[in-house]
């Protein structure tokens, strides 16, 4: 396939975000390689539906795709139960692009220094009755579902406060109104610096090159894993050649050392696969999100 024509990139939330900043960086890149323009189009609204619906209506000739964040994905279809919206059936993986852990962080007045004596110190308050509360973006957000899934699998119990976005939820905990909140590393970086926040484990696989010295969360709860994922997809009707040549390009571009150091600095992780690796990894994905979700009997209005 050959770009012959301007190509559209549909983020599916607004400006200014990490999904935002992330689909232009990457749009410098591809229209460097493809010798056309790559423009960056903003459609938020219905929790990432509008954007997604667009680019399902759109000609499947590889000139528009959906880069969004794993929520629009995987956590949206369960939340709100739209017939009229069915990802697997409706857009095409392409490739994974990144991925962000998030840092359980507490204010400096918990005691607790790490995962297990956080565990412990929730369920002394839970004996003394008194109420231990967890700051989240918005319910059903990816926050939100991994100090869910955090919560059942300790059987610990929490006062979940879900605000309009990250930044209020992260200042309430710095502020000392509620005790706990996973957020990414970009914005717990100079909070933590300034100790006004404690990162106590982290919830990639591995410990993080930025925060050695954080243990990860699974080092106490084996298997566990959050956080968020970013990746392309195109519709469905896209030819299989077409989908097969703008995933190899795209992979390439974030493979780039330029593009790597962007994401370091930035708190990605850059994770790229073939169009049939990403289908397999949103299906399993998709299955412990929703688990989450019954589990934790999650419902948003």
């Amino acid at each position: 396939m050959a770009q012959t024509r301007p190509v559209t990139i549909v983020v599916p939330v607004g400006p200014g975000g990490g999904t935002d900043l992330l689909a232009r960086e990457l749009a410098k890149k591809l229209a460097e390689t493809w010798g056309q323009s790559v423009v960056v189009e903003n459609k938020s609204g219905a929790a990432g539906l509008v954007g997604a619906q667009s680019v399902i209506r759109s000609n499947a000739d590889g000139h528009t795709l959906l880069f969004t964040h794993d929520g629009v994905i995987t956590a949206t279809p369960v939340l709100y139960k739209r017939p009229d919206f069915d990802p697997g059936k409706q857009l095409l993986p392409l490739t994974l692009v990144a991925t962000v852990p998030y840092v359980a962080v507490v204010h400096p007045s918990v005691p607790a220094k790490n995962i297990p004596e956080l565990i412990a110190f929730i369920k002394q308050n839970n004996a003394q009755k008194r109420t231990f509360g967890f700051a989240t973006s918005a319910l059903g957000s990816a926050d939100h579902l991994t100090g869910e899934q955090f919560r059942l699998d300790t059987g610990v119990d929490m006062l979940i406060v879900p605000y309009k976005s990250a930044a209020p939820a992260m200042m309430d905990v710095i502020a000392g109104h509620l005790s706990l909140g996973f957020f990414t590393i970009v914005s717990t970086q100079p909070h933590i610096k300034a100790g006004t926040l404690r990162a106590i484990g982290i919830t990639s696989r591995e410990r993080s090159k930025l925060f050695p010295d954080v243990q990860t969360v699974a080092e106490t709860l084996p298997g566990f894993t959050g956080g968020t994922w970013y990746g392309l997809f195109a519709p469905a009707g896209t030819p299989s050649a077409t989908v097969e040549k703008l995933s190899a390009d795209i992979r390439r571009v974030a493979l780039l050392p330029e593009m790597g150091t962007y994401m370091l600095n930035n708190g990605f992780e850059v994770a790229t696969t073939t169009p049939a690796e990403f289908a397999e990894f949103i299906r399993k994905d998709s299955a412990r999100v929703a688990e989450v979700i019954r589990r934790a009997n999650v419902r948003v209005e």
